[in-house]
């Protein structure tokens, strides 16, 4: 069986961090986003895999290849124009040849067998199977109403009272290949087509009861960095790792080769150092902290629930809490991000679409890639900056004669 992964769209929603690099390729708990997923599938003996790509397609291609590397065999196919997902998902007709398929969201990331669950409850009905899952708040999403014999018997999208919780499609289907003939039927409309299978009474839900994401905004990120690290019960050192002296780990620490610890370093877990990072003397990494590749930390800096993409350097004595650094940044000496409102409340973000609540009393800056945010500066509470963005040194005193 072969497996479609949308992953074509652009996700504004997900600025400053998708303006230079695809969704998929978001890294979190150390891999990406389409690594983790890719990863499900090769668990589940799915190695076959349809990658739908279009908006910053090179950043996935580049990474990925054609899934040697990762015992896979990936095919790519180019969404041009950007038409919907229904309409990205028809054009691979040519390339789905067995009877069902696998259906992937590209934005979606779970924690184990989910994919295997899916795949079991399509053997066992022999129907077409949706995964899903029961958010904290399904407001957002279409909510499913399920009989006792597990088939899906309503769909409603977004519903508009934003107290109701219940399960949504996890964003994983095994779908038969007929469902391409609906596609046709409907416009390209993928929702209607799902409607379709409801009403004929053929659409089987597979509940998925572990980890469970679908990232829509910069602050998802840290979410499923700590549902993935939540997970973590053992620490993980590679042989390479060079520790000075009076370097303390404490829980589940994961570090990739080439590591230098300077002396005094103190890592608390769950948290991961990505291959070829340096950590500098008396640094504090404490938990849920994230860093990938090639990150440099500076002395007496502490990193709180935050997530790194690499490649970027970190000034000496700053503070970065809860927050997700993009790759290639540059923080000055003395940085520090604020987490908390004034009124304690919970953060508001702005946002081209204006001011949006977060929900999170805690909550600090998003920065894209390349950005270089000078010495002494002090970043409010869900501060946005642009990638490739440049704030100078706040400096309060340049020449006295």
């Amino acid at each position: 069986m072969k497996a479609v992964i949308l992953a074509a769209g652009p996700s504004d929603r997900l600025q400053p961090f998708t303006e230079s690099r695809a969704k998929p390729m978001i890294r979190v708990a150390g891999r990406t986003i389409l690594e983790n997923m890719t990863g499900a599938l090769h668990a589940a003996g799915v190695t076959d895999i349809i990658l739908v790509v279009n908006h910053k397609r090179e950043t996935i291609e580049s990474y990925f290849e054609h899934g040697a590397r990762f015992g896979l065999n990936i095919e790519y196919l180019v969404q041009e124009p950007l038409d919907g997902i229904g309409a990205g998902l028809k054009r691979c007709e040519p390339l789905l040849e067995d009877e069902a398929f696998l259906l992937i969201y590209g934005d979606v990331l779970t924690t184990g067998p989910m994919v295997e669950g899916l795949l079991q409850r399509h053997m066992e009905s022999s129907e077409s199977v949706a995964a899903l899952s029961l958010p904290a708040s399904s407001s957002d999403f279409g909510n499913v109403y399920l009989d006792q014999e597990m088939r899906i018997v309503g769909l409603v999208e977004k519903p508009s009272d934003p107290r109701l919780s219940n399960y949504v499609f996890a964003g994983a289907f095994v779908l038969q290949r007929s469902f391409l003939g609906l596609l046709a039927e409907h416009g390209n409309d993928i929702e209607k087509c799902y409607q379709h299978l409801i009403a004929a009474g053929t659409l089987t839900g597979a509940i998925w009861e572990g980890g469970w994401i679908d990232i829509c905004c910069p602050w998802d990120i840290l979410e499923a960095n700590r549902i993935l690290m939540s997970r973590w019960e053992t620490a993980e050192i590679h042989h390479s790792v060079k520790f000075e002296r009076s370097v303390q780990i404490e829980g589940a620490v994961h570090i990739e080769q080439e590591v230098v610890l300077a002396a005094g370093t103190v890592l608390k877990g769950p948290c991961f150092i990505g291959r070829g990072s340096y950590i500098g003397n008396n640094a504090l990494i404490r938990e849920y902290s994230s860093l990938g590749p090639k990150s440099v930390v500076g002395y007496g800096t502490e990193l709180k629930n935050c997530v790194l993409f690499g490649q970027s350097i970190l000034g000496r004595l700053s503070y970065i809490g809860d927050s997700v650094i993009g790759e290639g940044v540059h923080l000055g000496t003395g940085v520090a991000t604020v987490n908390v409102a004034p009124n304690g409340g919970p953060i508001v973000v702005e946002t081209p679409d204006g001011p949006v609540s977060t929900g999170f009393k805690k909550l600090g800056a998003f920065i894209g890639d390349d950005a270089r945010i000078g010495a002494r500066n002090v970043l409010a509470p869900g501060t946005h900056i642009r990638a490739g963005q440049v704030v100078d040194d706040l400096i309060t005193v340049r020449t006295i004669l």
